[in-house]
């Protein structure tokens, strides 16, 4: 992988009106190697084929924005830095205080316990690695600190195991109470818990506290990675990216004829592997590969679509001899779009002695006809008649190489919109011809010139990628050419003479322009690197048409990215669980439409949070939260009290009740009372990210 980040964007200043405009570009970057595998073969010791190709972000947002907003999430693969900010979604609550919420601060690196909680957007400097890193901004608990920030108190020093130098660990179960004075009679300022690494100063038995160790959950914290910015940087160690990880966000980027800057992204996809020969590999591959995976439906041009009427049902299904249209093109439609049709879109029709099984598909919008209009209707797909394909057969993909020269795609393009004058057409005319009857123009005049008159105007190419069948036939086209990211001044200085530049009569904005295309340039620093040839002539793919071709992410499956977004501060791990529970059983647990999974997401963020932690029902609760959602305790409040706490011989509260008493209670009672078994009421709490709660329902889930 490699980036560049700028602090900020360079500017180009260009003439506008007579005035002296400075104009920004992100030249920002994130280049991500992929490597694209065919199944294996099972049984089959032969290695499957594959392809390494490149996806490039270009225009990505400027490194001040994040330092402004410590909020905006970083790339994982940023270098680690040292400060940032408790995130807004920190959700942890400390018990007994269910309605303070922020980032439990911890008295380990390992097995700790919370020493107290840090707000929301609380700036902090962490070190170490490790999911928990120490606090480095401060000196220990706010309970302990005096109004300058040092720390009050002091230890006894029969409980401190000595570390090094001032350094000790407290070895004092429970905890070790922290006085107000050196002596054993003081206050009781707080309990720092056994395992508390402190550093202490002075003799006799008590010693003064000055720092008391914190640690803080790394995730949980915004802006604690930090790009290395205003250079092109190559990592060392390759990163893992999934599908749905942030790799950056969109920058600003203003042309030269443009009033403002505009939001922007630069999507490409390109391979310096040979893309015929692994095209060729995959294709005899794809005859080897089991039936089940031609999961795209070959729709030849020619094929009928049936005009849908009320009656159409399964009891009365389409038939050929109904009024029809004849589709004008080729399309490959995947399952995924099949499957995902409504019920009432799709009619089986079930195999007898003497025909197979038949199924119709109302399909609006995919199909056109002759004259371009797009067809809804019934399609009908005999099962074993109707050709499917398998995606690693590369259906319909063709290789162009194309050698236009940027002078001769200039002088083209300035001759299709009028731009040129007759002195211009006769001198540049030749160079235009070479772009218009090269083999890419000539695949493209096949697919957008549709009345044949040599031209490619704006409209007919909005009108082809508004037909699926001629968008999917652009999105298959592989060209081979130059990197417009590698630079070579030669190649740019070539169109002076298209845009009458000269010494005598200079262009000051193409001037400007050629340095903005030498700043944005990024190729010949980085190729060798990365595995990309120093010359620059790759295969390009269409990203999206790639990406699409191999999705296999049913219409209804819930992705990684969308539980990152419901639950921003899970851990990866914990998500990647749930996915793999969920997914292949939605139709068992009639997750099988969308809206019915928001509702059960939302009900699951309620039972346990942002974070995903609360998948066990705490068993600590004070007298007020028992009778804020207990109506046993609201009902009976001195067994509130007396369950919930304990107290010395003047009714003072010394301390919380262990945990098998607080709320035994309440527990009891939601499982009917059954006082023969006093612990069921904490073995039936609730758990999971349900929040399955009492006998009976445990019961019923077993």
């Amino acid at each position: 992988m490699a980036y560049r980040i700028d602090e900020h964007s360079p500017t180009t200043t260009y003439v506008v009106e007579q005035l002296c405009v400075p104009k920004p570009f992100s030249r920002n970057f994130v280049l991500v190697r992929h490597r694209l595998v065919a199944p294996e073969i099972e049984g089959s010791p032969d290695e499957p084929p594959s392809l390494t190709f490149y996806s490039l972000y270009m225009h990505l947002r400027d490194w001040a924005v994040y330092r402004h907003d410590p909020s905006i999430p970083r790339p994982a693969f940023w270098p680690e830095g040292l400060s940032g900010h408790v995130k807004a979604t920190a959700g942890d609550t400390l018990p007994g205080h269910p309605r303070e919420q922020g980032l439990k601060v911890y008295n380990q690196a390992q097995h700790g316990k919370a020493l107290g909680l840090l707000s929301p957007g609380t700036p902090v400097t962490v070190s170490g690695k490790g999911e928990l890193r120490k606090l480095e901004n401060t000196h220990g608990p706010d309970r302990l600190k005096s109004a300058d920030g040092s720390l009050l108190g002091y230890l006894h020093i029969d409980y401190l195991a000595h570390i090094a130098g001032d350094e000790y660990r407290i070895k004092a179960n429970p905890s070790l109470r922290v006085r107000a004075e050196a002596n054993i009679s003081s206050t009781i300022l707080m309990e720092l818990p056994h395992g508390t690494e402190v550093t202490a100063s002075g003799e006799g038995a008590f010693r003064k506290l000055e720092r008391v160790n914190q640690y803080v959950h790394f995730d949980s914290l915004d802006g604690v990675r930090e790009p290395i910015a205003d250079r092109i940087v190559v990592l060392d160690q390759p990163i893992a990216i999934k599908a749905g990880d942030l790799i950056g966000h969109m920058g600003t980027y203003q042309n030269g004829d443009a009033e403002h800057p505009e939001t922007k992204l630069h999507l490409e996809a390109f391979s310096a592997d040979c893309v015929e020969s692994f095209i060729e590999t995959s294709r005899a591959w794809a005859q080897r590969l089991p039936i089940t995976g031609k999961t795209w439906l070959k729709l030849a041009k020619g094929t009928t679509l049936v005009m849908h009427q009320a009656h159409f049902s399964a009891t009365y299904p389409p038939s050929l001899n109904e009024a029809n249209t004849l589709s004008d093109a080729d399309l490959l439609v995947p399952d995924s779009l099949l499957n995902g049709l409504p019920a009432e879109n799709k009619i089986t029709i079930a195999a007898t002695a003497d025909r197979k099984t038949c199924h119709w598909y109302r399909l609006d919008g995919l199909l056109h006809d002759a004259n371009g209009t797009l067809l809804n209707g019934w399609l009908r797909e005999e099962v074993g008649i109707t050709p499917r394909v398998n995606p690693w057969s590369w259906e319909g993909y063709d290789v162009i190489f194309n050698d236009d020269a940027p002078g001769q795609s200039l002088a083209s393009f300035f001759r299709a919109v009028g731009q040129f004058s007759e002195g211009e057409l006769e001198r540049h005319g030749d160079l235009a011809d070479k772009s218009d009857k090269g083999p890419l123009k000539s695949r493209l005049y096949d697919i957008i010139d549709r009345d044949r008159d040599g031209n490619m105007t704006a409209a007919e190419l909005q009108s082809a990628i508004g037909l699926p069948a001629h968008a999917q036939s652009l999105a298959q086209l592989i060209v081979h050419y130059e990197s417009e990211w590698r630079h070579t001044p030669h190649k740019w200085d070539a169109l002076d003479e298209v845009l009458d530049h000269s010494a005598s009569t200079p262009l000051r904005n193409w001037l400007a322009e050629k340095e903005r295309i030498k700043q944005i340039s990024w190729w010949n620093e980085v190729a060798l690197k990365v595995g990309l040839p120093v010359h620059g002539r790759v295969y390009h793919l269409h990203p999206v048409g790639l990406g699409a071709r191999f999705l296999v992410v049913s219409p209804l499956e819930i992705t990684f990215a969308q539980l990152k977004m419901i639950f921003p501060t899970a851990d990866d791990s914990d998500i990647d669980v749930v996915l793999g529970e969920i997914n292949g059983r939605l139709s068992e647990f009639k997750l099988d439409t969308r809206l019915r999974q928001r509702h059960f997401f939302a009900q699951i963020k309620g039972e346990v949070g942002s974070s995903m932690r609360g998948v066990s029902e705490s068993w600590e609760y004070s007298r007020e939260v028992l009778r804020s959602f207990s109506a046993y305790y609201r009902a009976y409040p001195i067994e509130a009290e007396e369950d919930g706490y304990l107290k010395d011989k003047q009714g003072r509260i010394v301390r919380r009740a262990n945990q098998r008493n607080v709320g035994r209670k309440h527990f009891q009672r939601l499982n009917g009372n059954r006082e023969s078994f006093p612990d069921d009421g904490y073995n039936f709490r609730g758990r999971g990210l349900i929040q399955i709660t009492g006998y009976e329902k445990y019961n019923g889930f077993m």
